[in-house]
């Protein structure tokens, strides 16, 4: 196996995913996830419906093996008890077919989304906190993606060290490109209470409706 020279693997990553980070940015930004309660429920289901089939699918592919940290960076089961926080229903557990498992290159390239995810968590806790959230009630993923601050420079080192072909290469970067399309999707696909949406527009009074006309009986 002959590895892949140049720029370091975080590079290369931060590079093929710099379009997709910024746009997956922006979807949070401009949906208004942490201006309310109800808006925040919306994000931590649409969090939940994009992470647990990769935890699922990272966990079967041995993503232990690659990431000895792995079971305690899993969040699935705290987004479980945030969403139960903070709507009061406990969400219903989806079932899930893992159709295929992940090659080491591709679980890296994963791994690298989701505890690059943990940089941002810090700066959303604070949003969450905001809004009454913490890490008790409402931010308890928050609270464990960013309990060990050391994680991240662990795992760019595991990150660096995994020898790659120029193929592995692409898979990695592939697999990456496809997690932040899958939260992409799911956040994009969130409808917005609709009172977010009446809340926005001009207070009036509203216009009577007309009385429609009876017809004139047949003669």
């Amino acid at each position: 196996m002959s590895p892949v020279a140049g720029p370091d693997r975080r590079s290369r990553l931060r590079s093929a995913t710099d379009d997709s980070h910024r746009r997956l940015d922006e979807i949070v930004d401009q949906a208004g996830f942490f201006d309310d309660r109800p808006s925040y429920a919306s994000y931590l289901e649409a969090t939940l419906r994009a992470r647990q089939p990769l935890e699922l699918t990272l966990t079967d592919s041995g993503a232990e093996a690659l990431f000895e940290a792995w079971p305690d960076r899993r969040i699935v089961a705290a987004l479980r008890e945030d969403i139960a926080d903070v709507t009061g229903t406990v969400p219903a557990a989806d079932p899930i077919v893992i159709v295929s498992t992940m090659s080491p290159a591709q679980a890296i390239g994963s791994l690298y989304v989701l505890e690059g995810s943990a940089l941002g968590g810090r700066q959303l806790a604070l949003r969450a906190h905001a809004i009454g959230m913490s890490p008790a009630f409402g931010a308890r993923h928050f609270a464990q993606q960013t309990a060990t601050p050391k994680s991240w420079s662990t795992f760019l080192r595991v990150l660096e060290a995994l020898p790659l072909d120029t193929a592995e290469e692409d898979a990695c970067i592939a697999a990456a490109v496809a997690v932040f399309a899958s939260f992409e999707r799911a956040y994009s696909a969130v409808t917005m209470p609709p009172l977010r949406a009446l809340r926005s527009l001009p207070s009036t009074s509203p216009r009577p409706l007309p009385t429609p006309s009876r017809p004139s009986p047949a003669s």
